[in-house]
């Protein structure tokens, strides 16, 4: 402990902090390890991409006619409470002669996603978009991709965390018995929700007939996701 006096008669008072000291001591029997569980989840979420394609010399009329496909559809899901559109996008490119090499029109296409938990009205619903529509033109499936909604996501989490920082504490009992330590002090934990195999969407497959006349709705089969938690951390035996 040193005491300072100041130009003007006080005295100021300036201790050595020695928990600052304490806390840079190293430490010992420091022993790092992660466990991980998961779970198979079954899926209760499908999204559908439609898409619809077309040709013309005229890039204005082309975008007119993709999208008012695109927003006639979109009348058509809004009437049906157990479906939500998740957006549109739309793309173009130009055309070549593959002789001459010179640009001879424009391609367009336009996507419309849907998503429901109803797999059945989603599958009817699919059908009926593949239906020629009032500007002439058709969508088309292109996949079906399957996942777990936020709701069962979250509860699935909130066991899988449970049950990781449930067999991380079994865990670092183990390493003190293995250690010969009369007990252990957690240094730190983390919990990372992250882990879930990403869905994988199923291609749809078309036939020249199929595309021309009434889609029939397609099969739908959720399958499962496979979420995982992972903890990791430190301890110190003692």
């Amino acid at each position: 402990m040193r005491l300072i006096r100041s130009c003007t008669g006080g005295v100021l008072l300036l201790a050595l902090a020695a928990g600052a000291a304490a806390a840079e001591a190293p430490l010992f029997n420091v022993v790092n390890f992660e466990t991980t569980v998961a779970q198979s989840v079954e899926n209760d979420q499908a999204l559908a991409t439609l898409f619809v394609e077309s040709s013309d010399t005229d890039p204005g009329k082309l975008a007119e006619r993709i999208n008012k496909t695109l927003a006639q559809a979109l009348e058509r899901v809004k009437t049906v409470s157990q479906v939500q559109s998740r957006g549109t996008g739309y793309s173009t490119y130009p055309l070549y002669n593959n002789k001459t090499g010179k640009q001879e029109g424009w391609r367009s296409r336009g996507e419309l996603r849907i998503a429901s938990s109803d797999f059945a009205a989603l599958s009817r619903l699919v059908g009926e978009l593949q239906k020629p529509q009032a500007t002439g033109l058709s969508l088309q499936l292109d996949s079906v991709t399957y996942g777990v909604s936020d709701e069962v996501r979250r509860k699935t989490e909130d066991i899988l965390i449970e049950e990781g920082l449930r067999q991380f504490r079994q865990r670092a009992a183990l390493m003190q018995r293995s250690l010969q330590g009369k007990d252990w002090k957690l240094l730190n934990v983390n919990v990372n929700t992250g882990g879930m195999a990403p869905p994988m969407p199923v291609r749809a497959m078309y036939k020249a007939a199929a595309m021309a006349a009434e889609a029939a709705p397609p099969p739908m089969e959720s399958g499962e996701s496979r979420m995982t938690v992972q903890v990791s951390g430190a301890i110190q035996v003692e």
